[in-house]
């Protein structure tokens, strides 16, 4: 039989030993789980099974068995103890189980962690792995992921898949070899930084700031040796300065670098400051003969010039006659090329005294124009500013009348209103003392708006006088000329 118990109907145990059909349940035709007993045919049926049999037939209360309409049962409670105290062998007897006993104890064998070590139970860790519970504790121990563990590096804790996973990728204390693959194999991650700059593979830029990269053990030899942007010093002038400066644009400048005679003389090597004095008097220069100047083209070498000037001492005198003789042509031509020159500065000096006469008689004439210029401008200048002042003037005086009249208005509304508000408190009082009082401070409020009144006209009036005398100019020169 099977070896599974379900929530519904009999026991479903492999039986060590058949059980009686009294107490095999006619509806699941299993060993009856809380068995009731009709009392119509006495039929033995499970609890839950009647229950189903009635939701199935809810119109029908008859016997699943007899088929009586009389159909009631009672539970039968011995015939439940003689079931569970049958002999049942474990569920998990095909998976190697050796356990029997009463059905009474075999959900204490399967439920307790000491009993069935066969049954599938799901990883306490909550892994979701299912297994036997004889393996759960290796499993718990030694292969859940989400066990815990230290790890063995920096001694956090945590679970197995995230010490080995994503912490393993940042821990700190995680050995890693060189990115560089030199020697060092084993070095912490939070050192890496602090070991590439010292690890000799590591690719690096020359200090010197030439532009080459390359691995640090040979960047000793190359700053010192190869490097074109190094110090070095010139070993002719003993100038220092970058190698590539020295060798290229220095070198081709150096006043103590030497250079071969061009000549190829004796000498050999000349300083380049000392080379222009030595091509001065080297004996393979060649140079024009002495009497060039007379006409001998003839060149030769510097030493071969005394040898020439022997063998040719006739043509040379030749030659310096017939430039005697041409230079005195020359200075006689020149002689009458001067006397006419001085007739033409005289002439030209007589032609500047015209013009001296002409320019003077024209700044006279320029000066009296300008100063009739002047004295029109002045005219006109002056009679325009008395026509803007009076049309200003005239403006002025009307605004300032019209300012006065709306002035004596509103002092007159003023006295109204005070009069009015006067009568009407002295008609309040009845008493002839308050009458008299009244008609005094009436007449006395009266006087001063009235003077008040007279004041503020006369000042304007004076304001408008003084403005139209300081006003009235009769010079008005603005502008010296």
């Amino acid at each position: 039989m099977a070896s599974c118990d379900g929530n519904s109907g009999g026991y479903e145990y492999e039986f060590v030993n058949t059980p009686l059909d009294m107490f095999i349940c006619k509806i699941c035709q299993c060993p009856s789980k809380k068995p009731h007993l009709s009392a119509c045919c006495g039929h033995t049926f499970c609890k839950s099974c009647l229950e189903a049999a009635k939701k199935a037939t809810a119109i029908s209360n008859a016997c699943p068995m007899c088929r009586s309409e009389e159909f009631s049962t009672i539970p039968n409670k011995q015939a439940d103890r003689l079931v569970r105290s049958l002999h049942v062998y474990c569920t998990n007897k095909e998976k190697g189980c050796k356990w029997r006993g009463e059905v009474n104890n075999i959900t204490g064998h399967l439920g307790n962690s000491e009993g069935c070590q066969f049954r599938e139970v799901c990883c306490s860790n909550g892994c979701g792995k299912s297994l036997q519970r004889q393996y759960l504790t290796i499993h718990v121990k030694t292969k859940c992921p989400r066990r815990k563990v230290k790890c063995r590096y920096c001694r956090d804790t945590g679970e197995y898949q995230f010490i080995e996973g994503q912490h393993k990728k940042m821990c700190l204390k995680f050995p890693l070899p060189c990115p560089n693959k030199c020697e060092a194999n084993c070095i912490p991650r939070e050192d890496i930084d602090e070991h590439r700059k010292k690890c000799p593979l590591e690719e690096v830029n020359c200090p010197n700031g030439c532009g080459t990269h390359l691995q640090r053990q040979y960047l000793n030899h190359h700053a010192e040796n190869n490097c074109r942007c190094r110090i070095v010093q010139c070993q002719h002038c003993r100038i220092s300065g970058q190698h590539q400066f020295i060798e290229g644009e220095h070198k081709d400048k150096c006043s103590k670098f030497p250079l071969p005679c061009p000549n190829r003389c004796e000498v050999g090597r000349v300083l380049r400051e000392e080379l222009q004095e030595h091509i001065q008097v080297c004996p393979l220069e060649i140079v024009s003969c002495d009497y060039h100047t007379v006409g001998c083209g003839t060149r030769m070498a510097r030493k071969d010039r005394s040898k020439h000037n022997r063998k040719m001492m006739e043509q040379h005198l030749s030659f310096t006659l017939q430039q005697l003789m041409s230079t005195q042509q020359n200075l006689v031509a020149t002689q009458v090329e001067g006397a006419n020159m001085k007739q033409q500065l005289a002439l030209a000096h007589q032609q500047i005294g015209v013009l001296s006469e002409k320019l003077e008689h024209f700044e006279n004439k320029t000066g009296q124009a300008l100063k009739t210029t002047k004295a029109t401008m002045r005219k006109e200048l002056k009679q325009n500013i008395s026509v803007a002042e009076k049309n200003v003037v005239g403006t002025l005086r009307k605004e300032l009348k019209q300012s006065i009249a709306d002035t004596e208005k509103k002092v007159m509304q003023k006295l109204d209103t005070t009069q009015q508000e006067l009568t009407t408190i002295s008609e309040t009082f009845k008493s002839a003392q308050l009458d008299k009082k009244v008609s005094a401070q009436h007449g006395t409020i009266v006087t001063v708006s009235a003077q008040h009144g007279a004041q503020e006209t006369h000042d304007q009036y004076q304001y408008y006088d003084q403005y139209d005398y300081h006003h009235q100019y009769d010079d008005y020169d603005y502008y010296d000329y």
